[in-house]
């Protein structure tokens, strides 16, 4: 179990360190668009999982490897679509494509999944969709 995360989330406005995986996954779930709106957690210079938004239910899931080379991905549902869909981060309404702004129900067994090992793994509902940096 991975419990040396290091953490930043909006709702305490302060970055933590040697935080255990489900206390990351704890701020995961409370995103609610208002108060708590950002999770950015890092594991060493290795990953670094970042989940916003909270609006609606939906959320933004981003998850970057840097070793053995910078790799950026986003969670997204099946569903491809030029639609955009808004999500409040940091008191902004940022837009992105609909198909990434995902349910954060969906979402929390995944990230628990990341927290613990620090691999994206093959989500059975939503997929991981590589972003061209």
């Amino acid at each position: 179990m991975l419990n040396d995360w290091r953490v930043y989330m909006d709702g305490t406005g302060e970055e933590q360190k040697h935080v255990a995986w489900h206390e990351v996954l704890k701020g995961i779930a409370e995103l609610n668009g208002k108060t708590h709106t950002l999770v950015h957690a890092a594991y060493g210079d290795h990953v670094d999982l970042v989940v916003a938004g909270g609006n609606q239910g939906k959320v933004l899931v981003q998850w970057k490897e840097h070793e053995p080379s910078e790799r950026h991905y986003v969670l997204a549902s099946d569903k491809q679509s030029a639609v955009m869909a808004t999500l409040v981060i940091k008191g902004e309404e940022i837009a992105f494509p609909a198909s990434w702004c995902v349910p954060v129900e969906k979402v929390i067994p995944i990230c628990g999944d990341l927290l613990r090992t620090c691999e994206k793994g093959e989500p059975v509902e939503l997929s991981w969709q590589e972003v061209e940096q």
